[in-house]
């Protein structure tokens, strides 16, 4: 299948087996020739497809089957000795081996130019296909050496993988299986002293059907069912989710790398609701982002932000362990002002104060932050920018003496909605109410760093 070219022999199933048999024949049946001790020779036996039929039909493909490199022209007929030659001869539906209707399929097919992964239910058609094929050789030794190969190669089987239509399908290739048919491999002797050997080659595959009428993206998946659960007698209405005002950070800052409580109730409900999910947007657009589908509604959800989610490079902070020792590490994170880069003592969010070891409970401990500039090259702040103050051997505050940091490096963020939507209804419907107006809760203008 070509890109943005349709060619006349494309999606032909029977032609694409007979290039695959060509090239299992091609690569498989050889045989050593002895000169001497030292001097031993691997012969491909070259194989064609038969040279009766239509011309163009044997142009397309099957006149020079080897690598892409231009045959070099010359005059008048060749005939290679040794060489084989397959004819095909039909094939035949086995019934006995007929799948079910009811089976999906993965394909690749062309899109606005674009390779896409489709699927669909399809059905497959069991074929038996049949070749007659023949071995022209010189000599009876090269026609045993021949023979011996054929057998090891054709009996059981051999299984080669062809492409028909965005589809990788297999073919098992051997001798006709029939208990009344036997595995002849006959020799005639024709002038001039030539041997031709004889044989049948049966191949078993599976021609797919699509239907087209279920093709979808494979892309496209259900990730779960969701359930709505009402009283029949009254008016359907799911209700409406609201954020309670404890954990609605709109129009807040916050790190990325933490996890964050979001809780809610639902009001106005003439239902009960199962599952929910959680989205995020860019503020003010309408495109979401999944988070977690299909969550049971447990009226909370903790979204621990990913640290991929801004590409920003936190400050790393050096502690000065000289006089006060760390037991446990406290965790900080430290969020520079977007717009002047600025980073203050409200920079620093204290989330777990750690535990300090110091000869007294109140006391301080200097440090230093190490931070990246834009050309992703290490900068340090002074050695007295910065000290934290202990209170009961944990961290209290940042205090900054001479004054705020200037962050060198770019400040990576995203200013974000953050939706908690019914599963069983679309995330943008919405229910006109003179509380809210919203299905769903909605946390606006978050901005992550």
């Amino acid at each position: 299948m070509a890109l943005h070219q349709r060619y006349n022999t494309e999606n032909i199933f029977i032609r694409a087996v007979i290039a695959g048999l060509l090239n299992v024949l091609n690569n498989k049946i050889t045989y050593e020739q002895v000169w001497s001790n030292d001097i031993i020779d691997t012969i491909r036996i070259p194989w064609f497809y038969n040279m009766s039929g239509d011309e163009r039909f044997m142009q397309d493909f099957y006149t020079h089957y080897a690598h892409c490199v231009p045959p070099r022209p010359v005059d008048g007929n060749f005939d290679v000795i040794p060489r084989g030659i397959i004819t095909y001869t039909g094939s035949t539906i086995n019934t006995e081996a007929i799948t079910s209707r009811y089976v999906q399929g993965l394909y690749l097919k062309e899109i606005d130019g674009q390779l896409q992964t489709m699927r669909s239910f399809l059905y497959y058609i069991p074929l038996n296909i049949s070749f007659n094929c023949e071995v022209w050789t010189d000599t009876q030794i090269t026609a045993l050496k021949v023979e011996q190969t054929i057998r090891e190669v054709f009996f059981k089987t051999v299984t080669f993988y062809i492409y028909y239509k965005g589809m990788r399908l297999g073919c098992t290739a051997g001798f006709p299986d029939e208990v009344t048919i036997e595995k002849n491999i006959n020799y005639s002797f024709e002038n001039n002293n030539k041997i031709k050997i004889t044989f049948t080659i049966q191949v078993e595959s599976y021609q797919p059907v699509f239907d087209t009428t279920t093709e979808t993206n494979a892309n496209n998946y259900m990730t779960g069912i969701g359930m709505r659960l009402i009283d029949k007698n009254m008016t359907n209405n799911d209700g409406i989710i609201r954020i309670t005002p404890e954990t609605n950070y709109s129009n807040t800052i916050l790190p990325k790398g933490f996890p964050y409580l979001i809780e809610w109730d639902y009001i106005n409900e003439n239902a009960i609701i199962n599952k929910v999910d959680i989205y995020w947007s860019y503020a003010g657009e309408n495109d979401r982002y999944v988070i977690e589908k299909g969550m049971p509604n447990n009226e909370y959800y903790i979204w621990n932000i990913p640290e991929t989610f801004t590409n920003f490079q936190s400050p790393t902070i050096i502690w000065d362990e000289s006089n006060i020792k760390i037991y446990r590490n406290p965790i900080i994170k430290i969020l520079p002002d977007i717009n002047s880069k600025e980073i203050s003592s409200s920079s620093f969010y204290i989330i777990d104060s750690g535990y300090f070891l110091a000869s007294q409970e109140d006391a301080s401990i200097n440090a230093v932050l190490e931070m990246k500039d834009s050309n992703n090259k290490i900068v340090y702040s002074g050695d007295a920018s910065l000290y934290f103050v202990l209170e009961d051997y944990k961290l209290k505050e940042a205090i900054l003496p001479y004054g705020n940091i200037i962050f060198p490096g770019n400040i990576d963020y995203k200013t974000i909605d953050i939706y908690i939507v019914n599963s069983v209804t679309s995330y943008n419907k919405s229910i006109v109410n003179t509380d809210s107006g919203e299905s769903f809760g909605v946390i606006r203008n978050v901005t992550i760093i």
